[in-house]
């Protein structure tokens, strides 16, 4: 159960600070570039800065923490950490693959692969085993359990 608690609990903090970047950089962008037809949340070029901060937000947020120190600021607050098969930190092409192609494909089936941390041997969710990371705790860089 501590294993759940603290993995699910990491993924909502994460969940909330990707949000509020979200929400930060769409209230921003609409503040310097109003929207300049009725209805209309974005300007052209509005929409256009989005499609590239949005996207950086992420890289930033997610991915580039995965390849420095293992975790992100929720993982880190609960004392996890994202590894490699030999309990490296994942590299950049692994920590991309583990945050989008995984990710993605978890979304595509309604997240059910979160719930292969129930069976799989190394406790993987689907983005872990697309990426080949394990979730370990900080300390000991032991498989949770």
């Amino acid at each position: 159960m501590r294993y759940l608690s603290h993995r699910l609990l990491a993924g909502l903090f994460d969940l909330a600070v990707m949000a509020g970047l979200q929400f930060g950089i769409v209230a921003s962008i609409t503040a310097l570039l109003p929207p300049t037809h009725p209805g209309h949340h974005f300007s052209t070029p509005g929409l256009m800065l989005f499609g590239v901060l949005s996207p950086l937000a992420w890289f930033v947020y997610a991915v580039v923490p995965l390849t420095r120190s293992g975790s992100t600021l929720g993982k880190e607050m609960l004392g996890l950490r994202v590894v490699d098969q030999s309990g490296r930190s994942p590299s950049l092409l692994q920590a991309a693959l583990r945050e989008s192609a995984g990710r993605w494909l978890n979304a595509m089936v309604l997240n059910l692969g979160l719930l292969f941390v129930f069976w799989d041997r190394d406790r993987q969710a689907l983005h872990d085993m697309v990426a080949e990371t394990l979730v370990v705790w900080r300390k000991n860089q032991g498989v949770l359990h």
